[in-house]
């Protein structure tokens, strides 16, 4: 039940007040709302200004509601000239306020709600679609600037290639690193030289070492320069199976994978920096991607075009392209999905398929006489521990 002599507290807006608003003790008679001052405003009053201090009012039969507040429940009551608000936020007040008016300020604070009620849900709306279409055309954006810069990097001169490529050989371990004229760093080089004049971008300045370790694995690095594992040489079976391994690698470098791979690790910084050609920014990026977990590891779709731009290559030497295959399906064969194994034969379950691909690529080239590498790896292998 409602207390007919209940005091509510509240503020007061007017332009007769030194700040333009106090705090206030507000009750709700019959006819009107009345608000004076409330003891704590008085205290941090001057005195002359409590003197001067009135109580306001405002007619039941002028007041115009209206709520608001961070709430959204407080009810401002302002009189017919709206030079005067009390305002409330204490649960009762409202009710009271409708008691005293005969229902009147009732049906105004309703229709107050309703509307209230409508801008939120439009607000709410417009929000949800504000915030969608910022984050649909942010994302389109995005992968706009991230295929653009795919497009922009063959504009990229090949000495970016190699300036990454450096960096990223520095960080590679070098103490079991087999001498130049060791009979295995001898054996890959003369691969090397037989594949690159068939490379795509002959130019590549394709440089290669070996490294003794049990890991079967090679990779080549943006620019060309190529790690090869002892364990690599072991494994092979012949000469053949050892230049499958070095054309697909050397396919990654010449179709700049490398580089697609700094885009898309690094991301849309990186992107504009390849679309703006900044050759600075651009190398003080790759220095951050300077490690050969990021600059070697590849999508299957560039393992793919590796594959098949390898198997070109080794079709143009004289080679037969499936010897890409070969080896891998050794690899396959005998150890399965071993992650120490070369990492696309192990990360990519569609081995049957891409061994296919070669086949079928090798179906549409010209025929063919290939001659087989005059190299012996049977005495390679002798020279390793």
């Amino acid at each position: 039940m409602l207390d007919p002599n209940q005091q509510f507290r509240g503020g007061v807006f007017h332009s007769s007040i030194p700040d333009g608003r106090i705090g206030a003790d507000i009750r709700i008679t019959p006819s009107e709302i009345i608000a004076e001052p409330s003891a704590e405003a008085l205290t941090v009053m001057d005195p002359s200004q409590v003197a001067r201090m009135p109580r306001w009012v405002i007619p039941l039969s002028e007041c115009q509601v209206d709520l608001g507040g961070a709430s959204g429940r407080m009810v401002f009551c302002r009189n017919k000239e709206r030079d005067l608000t009390i305002f409330c936020e204490e649960r009762g007040f409202a009710a009271m306020l409708g008691d005293r008016s005969g229902g009147m300020l009732s049906e105004q604070l309703h229709v107050v709600k309703k509307r209230q009620a409508g801008e939120n849900h439009r607000f709410r709306f417009w929000l949800t679609v504000g915030v969608v279409a910022t984050l649909l055309f942010g994302v389109i954006g995005y992968y706009s600037v991230l295929a653009a810069a795919r497009l922009a990097i063959a504009a990229v001169p090949i000495s970016m290639d190699e300036k990454i490529g450096s960096m990223a050989m520095q960080t590679i371990e070098k103490e079991q690193k087999l001498a130049a004229d060791h009979p295995a760093t001898k054996f890959v080089t003369e691969i090397v030289d037989r594949l690159k004049p068939h490379a795509a971008i002959p130019e590549m300045n394709f440089k290669v070492i070996v490294i003794e370790s049990s890991e079967v694995n090679a990779f080549a690095l943006p620019g060309g320069q190529m790690v090869v594992y002892t364990g690599l040489l072991k494994k092979a079976e012949s000469g053949e199976q050892v230049a499958g391994v070095l054309a697909h690698e050397m396919s990654h470098a010449t179709l700049r994978h490398g580089l697609q791979r700094v885009s898309q690790s690094l991301g849309i910084v990186a992107a504009i920096q390849f679309l703006i050609g900044d050759a600075g920014g651009l190398l003080a990026l790759g220095s951050q991607a300077a490690q050969t977990s990021i600059l070697t590891s590849y999508s299957r779709q560039s393992e793919t075009e590796a594959d098949l731009e390898g198997a070109r290559m080794l079709h143009e030497a004289g080679l037969d392209p499936e010897s890409i295959s070969a080896f891998f399906d050794k690899l396959k064969k005998e150890d399965g999905d071993i992650p120490g194994v070369l990492v696309w034969v192990s990360s990519h379950p569609l081995h049957e398929q891409r061994i296919e691909s070669i086949a079928k690529f090798k179906s549409t080239l010209a025929k063919k006489e290939y001659t087989p590498l005059d190299l012996d790896l049977a005495t390679v292998k002798e020279s390793l521990k």
